[in-house]
């Protein structure tokens, strides 16, 4: 966490147009990688809504519209995974991105749901991170 924050304070461009209007859930557990998460969208022009568990992650996003989503997998009171099933029966083309430290042989079973678009594996680089959310906005 601390190498991303270090390189949010020495990354010299940021693309505010990217996410200008644009609003993003982000359901994580971890205050301190909530801050980073949010920081980092913020500065790419995104607004932000924070979720600490799956539970209030999806009261946010049956209250609100959301252009992304961004999920832990291991959270309390509801997992990722069905945070992002929920979404995609309900909104199909939002995108999902699932965060996780957890081993490969648990992704793969996760991305075969069909359910999430991009996964970003914890620690990550806040470029891969950009490109990440570049990536499943681009398609849209």
């Amino acid at each position: 966490m601390a190498q991303i924050q270090k390189e949010m304070k020495n990354s010299l461009h940021t693309d505010k147009e990217q996410g200008r209007g644009r609003r993003v859930l982000v359901a994580e557990d971890n205050k301190n990688v909530q801050a980073v998460l949010s920081a980092a969208l913020s500065s790419m022009g995104f607004e932000v809504s924070l979720a600490g568990d799956g539970i209030e992650a999806l009261t946010y996003f049956l209250e609100s519209s959301f252009d992304l989503v961004l999920t832990d997998l291991q959270m309390p009171l509801m997992d990722g995974s069905i945070v992002a099933s929920f979404i995609k029966e309900r909104s199909p083309n939002t995108p999902v991105i699932l965060l996780t430290g957890a081993g490969r042989e648990t992704l793969w079973n996760k991305v075969r749901s069909g359910c999430i678009d991009s996964i970003i594996s914890k620690p990550f680089k806040l470029d891969d991170f950009k490109k990440a959310i570049q990536g499943a906005l681009g398609a849209k």
